[in-house]
C-alpha cells in the first residue's frame, strides 16, 4: 500500500513539473517546449519553481529586515511585497535575455557574451548575498544576541574612558581655581554625576536601538580592520553565516546556470529555429509578393522586382560577393575573343 501511494505521488510530482505555467516564469516559449521531450521540459519546469521560490524568499527576507529596522508592519508589508515583485520581473527579464538566438546573425564575439554573463550573474549574486542576511539573522539570532552585548559592553568602556579623559582635563584646567581639598572633591563629585548621566544615556540609546545593522556586521566579520577593537570574532558563527549565505546565493543563481548551460543544440532550440525561420520566411514571402505587385501597379512599362544586397534574406548577414574587376589588357583580350 505505502508503495503504491510513493508511485503515485512520484506521478503527480512528475505531472506537475509538466505544467506549461511553469515553463513562462522560465522565460520560455510553452508551445515549442510542449514539443520537447520530457527532460528538457521538466529542466525548464525547475527554473520556474526556482524563480517562485526566490521571489517569495525575497519579498520575506526583506520585509523581516526592514522590520528589524523600522518595526512597521504596514511598512514591511508594503516594501516586500514591492521586493518581492520587483525580483520576479527581475528575473523574467533576466531569464528572457539569456535564451540563445536561433535566427542566423553575425558569429559575436565570446569575449562579449562572457562579459555579459559575468555581470548578470554577478547581480545575482549580490542579490543572493542581500537576501541571506535577514535569514542568516533569523537563524543565528540567539548566539548574534550574545555577540551584541559583548559589543554593548566594550562601547560603554570606550565612552567610560573617553569621558574620564574628559573630565579629568576639565578638572586640571579648573585646579587652580580650587582653594581647598574640599572644593576639589565636590568637583570631582560634579564630574563624576555628569559622566554618569552620559553614561546612562549612552545605556538607554542602546536599549532603544536594536543594532541590526551591528548584528549583520558582526555575522559576516572574520578579521577586524580596527587595531583598537577588542570584542572576539565568533569564527563558527561567522561561517555558519557565510555558509547559509552562500547556499542562497546558489539558490539565486541556478535559474541563470541552467538556462545557459542549456546546449543551442537541443531540442528546445532546434524546433525553436524551425518555428521561427518558418514564421519570418512565410512572412517575407508574403512581403515580397505584395511589394511586387506594388511596383508593377506603380512601374508597368520598368519590369521592376524587389532586389537586395544580401544572399541570405531576409536575416541579412551575408552581403553579395562584389563583382571581379579587371584591368584593360582583360578587356581587350575578352573583346578580341567576342570577335572571333
Amino acid at each position: 500500500m505505502k508503495i503504491r501511494m510513493n508511485i503515485s505521488r512520484t506521478r503527480q510530482m512528475l505531472k506537475f513539473l509538466d505544467n506549461n505555467k511553469l515553463w513562462w516564469f522560465a522565460g520560455e516559449d510553452p508551445y515549442v517546449l510542449s514539443q520537447c521531450p520530457k527532460i528538457l521540459r521538466r529542466t525548464f519546469s525547475a527554473i520556474g519553481i526556482l524563480v517562485i521560490f526566490i521571489s517569495i524568499s525575497s519579498a520575506a527576507s526583506l520585509a523581516y529586515g526592514v522590520h528589524q529596522i523600522l518595526e512597521s508592519t504596514s511598512a514591511d508589508i508594503v516594501i516586500g511585497i514591492y521586493c518581492g515583485l520587483f525580483v520576479f520581473v527581475l528575473y523574467l527579464f533576466l531569464l528572457h535575455t539569456l535564451s540563445r538566438n536561433v535566427l542566423p546573425t553575425e558569429n559575436a564575439k565570446w569575449s562579449g557574451r562572457l562579459i555579459s554573463y559575468t555581470l548578470r550573474i554577478g547581480f545575482l549574486i549580490f542579490l543572493g548575498f542581500l537576501v541571506a542576511q535577514p535569514v542568516s539573522y533569523l537563524f543565528f539570532e540567539k548566539p548574534l544576541e550574545n555577540e551584541l552585548v559583548a559589543f554593548k559592553n566594550q562601547e560603554v568602556q570606550k565612552v567610560n574612558s573617553k569621558l574620564n579623559l574628559k573630565y579629568a582635563k576639565k578638572l586640571a584646567t579648573k585646579r587652580s581655581e580650587l582653594r581647598s581639598k574640599n572644593q576639589v572633591l565636590i568637583e570631582i563629585s560634579n564630574n563624576n554625576r555628569l559622566k554618569n548621566r552620559e553614561l546612562r544615556s549612552v545605556i538607554q540609546r542602546q536599549e532603544e536601538s536594536n543594532f541590526f545593522i551591528r548584528k549583520i556586521l558582526i555575522q559576516n566579520t572574520l578579521f577586524h580592520f580596527d587595531d583598537n577593537e577588542q570584542v572576539e570574532i565568533n569564527v563558527p558563527l561567522v561561517l555558519s553565516s557565510w555558509l547559509l549565505s552562500l547556499l542562497l546565493i546558489l539558490v539565486f543563481i541556478a535559474p541563470a546556470i541552467l538556462k545557459i548551460v542549456i546546449s543551442i543544440s537541443s531540442d528546445y532550440y532546434r524546433i525553436k529555429r524551425i518555428i521561427e525561420t518558418n514564421l519570418i520566411d512565410r512572412h517575407f514571402e508574403l512581403f515580397k509578393h505584395t511589394y511586387n505587385d506594388i511596383l508593377l501597379d506603380k512601374f508597368p512599362e520598368k519590369n521592376l522586382t524587389y532586389t537586395t544586397a544580401y544572399t541570405d534574406v531576409p536575416y541579412n548577414t551575408r552581403l553579395k560577393s562584389k563583382p571581379d574587376l579587371k584591368n584593360r589588357n582583360d578587356f581587350l583580350k575578352w573583346l578580341l575573343d567576342e570577335g572571333n
